[in-house]
């Protein structure tokens, strides 16, 4: 059952929104208004090849996206069924396969059996199992305000846009990484997030997604969890990318080198807000590396630049103590 906090959350994205961009996260926004319609949900993996893994799916409806009971999940590969199950009292499903030996992108598609479909019928999901081997060089990144160029609630809203460079940046280092979309948003907005990242030439990769009880648990934890679960199989990861202090945080925690994208609105005229910041800073380990835009990203990948994060506290410092000065004027 969806806490009441994140049935609030839809209802917004309903009410708030009376005529939402179409694209995005609009499709969902119909859902939540029609209250009866169902969604068919299902979690990307990245494995090791050769292992036997669950895939995962959920049937849910309604307001509250209660779990729907009794119905057949069937599981598709290149149009051939792999596995069916019925989906359990809170509307999960789960079909076991066989990984194959050899490293690559599998691609399912998930459906309700047509005898099964509720009145209004779920539209197909899409899974992915990416299938790589233990020393693979991974690079993990968030998406809102930092692939995405605006926070959760113009994503909400619709017709979000792609941070400058992030999707060259990402194309190019998928040469020899493999791209792991990180990100806090409830599972809820797997399937538009996956949608999203496609529509805007974005590298394929595995999208992560929280549940709703991670999501209100917060980004730090769930993160540091998910991250602390990848290094259990994937040795090598290289690269964490996200713009929250908690996400280089998490990074740092796991070992994985942190790249914080920052984004600072320079027209602020109160000097505590960058102290603030810059205070903030400090409390971050020193091998962070402080960045507001994808072409600095792109040279430290590529060019084995530097971006300290004592550079951007200074900088900061420096705009505090102007805006103080200006205003003992």
């Amino acid at each position: 059952m969806m806490p009441l906090a994140a049935a609030g959350l839809l209802v917004c994205v309903a009410v708030c929104n009376p005529r939402p961009a179409r694209g995005g996260l609009g499709d969902l926004v119909d859902t939540v208004r029609n209250r009866l319609d169902s969604l068919l949900l299902a979690s990307d993996l990245i494995v090791e090849p050769g292992k036997e893994v669950q895939l995962k799916a959920s049937l849910r409806t309604g307001l509250r996206l209660d779990g729907i009971p009794g119905k057949r999940i069937r599981f598709f590969r290149d149009d051939k069924l792999v596995g069916e199950s019925r989906t359990d009292d809170d509307g999960n499903a789960t079909a076991t396969w066989q990984v194959p030996s050899e490293p690559g992108d599998y691609l399912f598609a998930v459906r309700v059996h047509p005898d099964d479909q509720p009145k209004r019928p779920a539209p197909d999901a899409e899974l992915l199992v990416a299938a790589r081997p233990t020393d693979a060089k991974i690079a993990v990144t968030d998406l809102d305000k930092t692939v995405v160029a605006s926070g959760f609630l113009r994503v909400l809203a619709g017709g979000a846009k792609p941070m400058p460079g992030a999707a060259v940046v990402l194309e190019r280092l998928a040469k020899d990484h493999t791209i792991v979309y990180l990100t806090h948003r409830p599972d809820v907005f797997g399937p538009s997030s996956r949608k999203w990242l496609a529509e805007n030439r974005f590298p394929r990769g595995p999208v992560l997604t929280s549940t709703v009880s991670g999501f209100l648990a917060g980004s730090e934890r769930y993160k540091t969890d998910r991250l602390d679960d990848l290094k259990r199989t994937f040795k090598n990861l290289a690269v964490g990318i996200g713009d929250k202090l908690s996400d280089a945080q998490a990074y740092v925690e796991n070992n994985v080198k942190s790249i914080l994208i920052l984004d600072v609105d320079w027209s602020e005229d109160d000097w505590k807000d960058y102290q603030k910041l810059a205070d903030q800073l400090a409390q971050l380990p020193d091998t962070i590396q402080v960045v507001t835009n994808w072409s600095q990203i792109s040279e430290i990948l590529f060019q084995n630049a530097k971006y300290p994060k004592e550079e951007m506290e200074k900088r900061l410092r420096e705009v505090a103590d102007k805006l103080r000065r200006t205003g003992e004027d």
